[in-house]
């Protein structure tokens, strides 16, 4: 029984973990997104617009979960 404790205790910690993780990936492509727009290799489109704008509104919302599951 104290092993399933544990098991249970240490779940939120990888889980928050690994939302920090994603979270800071969104970061690094919303960034890498913006920097083709800037440099003009992509021509922004409507699609490629949506996907800047859910990589940035992602990254902040994961991080607060991660955030909170500590």
């Amino acid at each position: 029984m104290s092993t399933q404790s544990n098991k249970q205790s240490s779940n939120p910690t990888g889980a928050a973990l690994y939302l920090r993780w994603l979270g800071i990936l969104c970061a690094v492509m919303a960034a890498f997104c913006l920097g083709v727009f800037i440099i003009g290799y992509k021509d922004p489109s409507f699609g490629r617009i949506a996907t800047f704008i859910a990589l940035a509104i992602a990254s902040p919302v994961l991080l607060w979960l991660s955030r909170r599951l500590r």
